[in-house]
């Protein structure tokens, strides 16, 4: 996805989205594409499983964008699912809100 992100299509129709921590790595970078090319988005849900996290067996999608700003004016709920302790779920909180998501848009779920 690595500077192909130009040619990612528009997914007019998607309004319920689940992505894995691969997607939040680093700087946000695949987040942001899915998010700018998600007008209709209703639901995110992100996995930040911190076992995949930590190998060096994942795949990560960073780049560089020109634009990092999105707007998610459908978005009713960000969902994450994590386990407690978990270090990447204040940064991602903190991008989320930083992004103009409301905190009552917001749910972590804990799993072990």
């Amino acid at each position: 996805m690595k500077d192909n992100y130009r040619w990612c299509p528009t997914f007019g129709n998607l309004i319920n989205l689940t992505l894995h921590s691969s997607c939040v790595h680093g700087d946000f970078y695949a987040l942001i594409v899915f998010l700018q090319n998600s007008p209709s988005l209703k639901k995110l849900t992100l996995e930040l499983y911190q076992r995949e996290y930590q190998t060096q067996d994942i795949p990560t999608i960073t780049g560089e964008l020109e634009d990092r700003s999105f707007t998610c004016e459908q978005l009713e709920i960000v969902e994450i699912i994590c386990s407690e302790g978990n270090e990447l779920l204040p940064w991602v909180n903190q991008f989320l809100l930083d992004s103009g998501i409301r905190p009552d848009q917001m749910r972590v779920i804990y799993e072990d």
